[in-house]
């Protein structure tokens, strides 16, 4: 196997593992999110937080814009009066 299939290869499969973690992520806090207490909503934006951080160095438009959904989703469940603003405008 030549060094740059090798490489490919590794690249592939971190991009993989990327794409898991921000998928958990976003599902962990979305039902955090949605939990009235205060340590579940520090989880939620701990979560968002760290979607917003890593969104922009996922390989694949294709993969970015359908967790970009989650993302916003996630954003107006923390931030409901925002959300509302935006969709006025």
């Amino acid at each position: 196997m030549s060094k740059e299939s090798k490489l490919a290869e590794l690249r592939a499969r971190t991009d993989f593992e990327l794409i898991r973690y921000v998928k958990n992520e976003l599902t962990a806090g979305i039902r955090f999110a949605s939990s009235p207490d205060e340590l579940s909503r520090a989880r939620a934006e701990e979560a968002y937080a760290e979607v917003e951080k890593l969104l922009p160095v996922l390989s694949g438009p294709m993969e970015r814009r359908q967790l970009m959904n989650q993302f916003e989703y996630l954003g107006e469940l923390l931030n409901p009066e925002r959300a509302l603003a935006e969709a006025a405008c």
